[in-house]
């Protein structure tokens, strides 16, 4: 595990600044994710597959924001993320489940993000990827 315990989201706003989601019943601007922290002891919970993978370096610190599509809240929440560090290279996962509160769960995709803080990281290459979904791989160099 990178970054501290299991399910820490850690990290500052994805991409330096703050996220804000799509407002009140209308759809969701897709360049616009909706910032999403883990709240950990959901049920039912099940790896999500990641669209895509950024990551802010600055001298030896790394937070990288994973992005998916999924659906709303309480039927859809993030319970936990994980970095496994195996080398140079990190795998990623994002993990979500539902509050178990009795509701309908509307059938609404929105675009969420969130922020995994890897830490301070030893100087040189690595290789980021999700353990699930589309999302490329990326490469980040650390000073």
């Amino acid at each position: 595990m990178v970054g501290g315990a299991p399910g820490a989201g850690g990290g500052g706003a994805p991409g330096g600044g703050p996220i804000v989601g799509g407002g009140g019943g209308g759809p969701v601007d897709p360049g616009q994710p909706t910032l999403v922290l883990p709240k950990p002891g959901q049920q039912n919970v099940h790896p999500v597959s990641i669209d895509k993978l950024s990551a802010r370096v600055e001298s030896q610190h790394v937070v990288l924001n994973a992005r998916w599509w999924s659906g709303v809240e309480p039927c859809s929440v993030l319970d936990s993320v994980t970095a496994k560090l195996d080398g140079h290279t990190i795998t990623v996962s994002v993990r979500e489940g539902s509050s178990g509160a009795q509701v309908a769960c509307i059938d609404i995709a929105m675009l969420k993000v969130t922020p995994i803080d890897l830490g301070d990281l030893e100087p040189g290459d690595y290789t980021i990827a999700a353990d699930l979904g589309p999302a490329a791989a990326i490469t980040v160099t650390v000073s």
